[in-house]
């Protein structure tokens, strides 16, 4: 690199490094779900005598009140004092307030008792679920909350029970659901002591498909309209772009002579082989196992580029505009099938990334044929939209906050840049099938 560019590039690490230095030293400590199970990642109160973090229940009523109830092991020689002494009881838990934490200044009535060797600590806390689409109900207390906020289980276990004759009908991240419970336990290798997170939605209903269903709808309408508005907005310079660069690079072409039809698909081969296999190697290597999440994901990326380029050069449907369409849309399909089943269903958030790469195919074609100008633009346009589609995907399942904006604006660019560099051979695919 020219030391010209050189100087500019060190430049922008150097403050995107001090940035994120900025963000971290100046986030908020992490907010305990407990308030008396201290001590807390950032606050060592706790009450005397203790031997442990203990635990929490939340009981949700029918009218989305709240009852917690807090159980902390102490010593012997703790458990009789407080037991002839209320007055030595109530000091303890008052000094035992761990701060921040969840329930923060909406803690009413608290009754503090002693069983057995077990203090117990019942608080009631109002308005921490609601009612949503149907019949179902929405505990949103916890992401309810300030966009830097991060949780700590401090308890050993947290338990969250909806009202008696319900049950959970999602599945809250890290949690176990049992009936009408979902529980939290600590986790060994997590920093700030659990994997609660600000995202934490609990519904609740019936036992039956429909209340699940409107579970699942009651979070969507709570977590999309926001979704749609930071992904259209961080998806829209990065999808101008791709509409941009669509257009410019299939009008850039090496030459019949460089690039067969044959060559390409041996290029789509490859690459896709090498991208299956090298994913699912590193996979084993990092995790022990062959598809974990992420790089089981890669790795069915990698099939369908294969997929598609053998697809294209050998289906009977290459000779038209519509049917190479065709072909990118199937192949599309089958990699969303893969996604899933690699990746699981988290994973299926990158197909409409996929999809945008795929629409070079259809995109090349249409530029090589004597069809109108507006039909490769409208392709261009297309796989520019799918890749606003995936922002609003990647933000209704991470919603970006403080630096996380940034890192959020880098990953799209990112995924704009492989569109481009994966697309464009597929461009110049289309085109060859079009000019044989």
């Amino acid at each position: 690199m020219r030391p010209a560019r050189l100087a500019p590039a060190v430049l922008c690490c150097t403050l995107l490094a001090l940035a994120g230095v900025a963000v971290v030293v100046g986030a908020p400590p992490p907010t305990s779900l407990c308030g008396v199970c201290g001590p807390g990642v950032a606050d060592d109160s706790e009450i005397d005598g203790s031997t442990g973090p203990g635990t929490l229940d939340i009981y949700v009523d029918d009218t989305g009140d709240s009852l917690w109830s807090a159980r902390v092991p102490v010593t012997d020689s703790a458990a009789d004092r407080y037991r002839t002494n209320e007055t030595a009881l109530e000091i303890a838990v008052d000094d035992a307030w761990v701060s921040p934490h969840a329930a923060g200044g909406d803690v009413r009535a608290v009754e503090s008792t002693i069983d057995d060797e077990t203090v117990v600590v019942n608080y009631t806390v109002t308005d921490v679920a609601r009612s949503g689409v149907g019949d179902a109900w929405l505990v949103d207390y916890f992401a309810d909350v300030p966009s830097n906020t991060r949780y700590s289980l401090t308890a050993e276990r947290v338990t969250i029970h909806a009202p008696e004759r319900t049950v959970v009908t999602n599945d809250p991240a890290h949690a176990s659901v049992e009936g009408n419970t979902a529980t939290w336990t600590q986790s060994d290798d997590s920093a700030s002591g659990g994997d609660f997170n600000r995202l934490t939605y609990v519904t609740y209903g019936e036992d039956s498909i429909r209340d699940t269903a409107s579970g699942y709808a009651t979070i969507g309408l709570e977590r999309g309209p926001p979704a749609l508005e930071r992904g259209v907005l961080g998806g829209l310079v990065p999808g101008a772009l791709l509409l941009l660069a669509g257009v410019a690079v299939v009008r850039y072409d090496p030459g019949r002579e460089t690039l067969t039809p044959a060559t390409l698909e041996r290029l789509f081969v490859a690459a896709g082989a090498i991208g299956a296999i090298g994913f699912l190697a590193l996979s084993v290597a990092a995790t022990g196992r062959p598809l974990s999440p992420g790089l089981g994901a890669l790795s069915a990326l990698g099939i369908g580029y294969a997929s598609i380029g053998i697809a294209a050069r050998r289906s009977d449907f290459r000779h038209s505009t519509r049917g190479v369409a065709g072909i990118a849309a199937l192949v599309t399909l089958g990699t969303g099938v893969l996604l899933w089943l690699f990746g699981g269903p988290i994973a299926v958030v990158v197909l409409p990334f996929a999809l945008a790469t795929a629409c070079f195919l259809p995109l090349g074609h249409a530029s090589a044929t004597r069809s109108k100008p507006s039909v490769p633009l409208l392709f261009a346009v297309l796989s520019a939209f799918v890749l606003i589609a995936g922002a609003v995907g990647l933000a209704f399942l991470s919603p970006p906050v403080g630096f996380g904006v940034i890192l959020y604006w880098l990953v799209l660019a990112f995924w704009a840049a492989v569109i481009v560099a994966f697309g464009y051979p597929l461009g110049l695919m289309g085109r060859r099938l079009a000019e044989a």
